[in-house]
């Protein structure tokens, strides 16, 4: 039986929940949706793919539920190669993006669909349902019907009857996208609680960076059919290896340039706005073409006194109140600069004209030139 109730799941009862893929590729006619890939997503975790649409996340997760063959290599769950296993018979549990409740249907009926259809008594099956909607948060809402739910109501009863079938692993399509930006802020917290109350293994699709590293134990990065990188949530946002996943996920101010010296495990380039300095994360040389990254929240605008290695000359152009946020965006030549600050009230509120803007080597990541993010 599933856990219901808070507490650490031991490393026994999660035995069998992890999933590898060995070499899976998937091609239609001509055209490759996922090069050869390997993969490793380990036992009761909360795991993400997360990229741009149409570059094959979603084709990754229907290879893992059975509704795709992959073109080559194999899928395991635990020590269970499924190769040739159709949908209905592997240990997992799919949610799609429209939920696909049955309308006519109550709640617990819903709930209890896939146990009917494995011949449980009627009996057992409300006694699951039951304990399944408590675990959601759904209790006594067992006779209504779907319609008479809210959005993150009837997204708990598709959660509640895919944990029904007791699935080791539960694959979810983008199943917030259609909530509104409060619900699906709310809705992350609940997938996450009940992911730890169950232990499931849950791999979620998502093309939203704040779901991915608001929920996630570790996040794989996709584009165009491969995966540039899998890591924890800080190293994704922290530590990103392509200047696609830097650029993808959070925002950044890239400045482009080309490597000119080396020291300390910095590089220094020589950039349309001066020599700057950054964390040599590719092992670049002399001669490199490079871009450097520094994210808006690690800017400061120079006056407390406060000295930088890393300095630069843009004119202010607007601010934008988010809230206890503050965007300052400036013009450096051609290039757009943001400064993302808290605001303590006076943040940015009076700046004109020309500003000195400061940021630190250690925040500041250069990566062998290649291709951003265009979304």
């Amino acid at each position: 039986m599933l856990k219901d109730v808070g507490g650490k799941t031991t490393a026994a009862e999660l035995q069998g929940n992890e999933v590898r893929l060995d070499d899976v590729s998937m091609k239609f006619g001509e055209f490759t949706a996922v090069h050869r890939t390997d993969l490793e997503v380990h036992a009761g975790e909360f795991f993400s793919v997360l990229g741009p649409s149409g570059c094959g996340k979603t084709t990754i997760l229907r290879m893992i539920s059975g509704f795709l063959h992959p073109t080559t290599g194999r899928v395991h769950i635990g020590e269970r190669d499924l190769t040739g296993i159709g949908p209905n018979k592997r240990p997992t549990a799919l949610i799609f993006q429209n939920l696909a409740l049955f309308p006519l249907m109550t709640v617990w009926e819903n709930v209890a669909f896939g146990l009917e259809a494995r011949g449980v008594s009627k009996s057992e099956r409300r006694k699951r349902a039951e304990e399944l909607l408590t675990l959601v948060a759904l209790t006594d809402q067992g006779e209504k019907r779907p319609a008479e739910l809210s959005g993150g109501q009837r997204q708990r009863v598709a959660v509640a009857r895919a944990l029904a079938v007791e699935p080791l692993v539960l694959l979810l399509d983008e199943p917030l996208s259609a909530l509104d930006l409060k619900l699906r802020q709310h809705m992350r917290g609940e997938l996450k609680e009940i992911q730890r109350k169950t232990g499931i293994t849950f791999i979620y699709i998502t093309h939203d960076q704040g779901e991915a590293l608001n929920m996630s134990d570790r996040i794989a990065v996709m584009n165009l059919g491969r995966i540039e990188q899998v890591a924890t949530t800080d190293e994704i946002y922290d530590r990103p290896v392509t200047p696609f996943v830097a650029s993808f996920v959070g925002e950044q101010n890239v400045i482009r340039g080309r490597v000119v010296g080396l020291e300390d495990g910095l590089a220094c380039l020589e950039t349309p706005h001066g020599r700057l300095l950054g964390v040599n994360k590719d092992g670049l040389v002399a001669g490199d073409a490079a871009m450097l990254f520094v994210r808006p929240e690690r800017m400061r605008l120079i006056g407390d006194g406060t000295t930088y290695r890393n300095t630069l000359k843009a004119d202010f152009e607007r601010r934008d109140l988010e809230g206890p946020f503050v965007n300052l965006f400036m013009r450096a030549g051609e290039q757009e600069i943001v400064l993302h600050l808290t605001n303590a009230g006076e943040a940015g509120r009076s700046l004109s004209g020309a500003q000195s803007i400061g940021f630190n080597c250690e925040d500041s990541l250069v990566l062998r030139a290649g291709e951003l993010a265009d979304e």
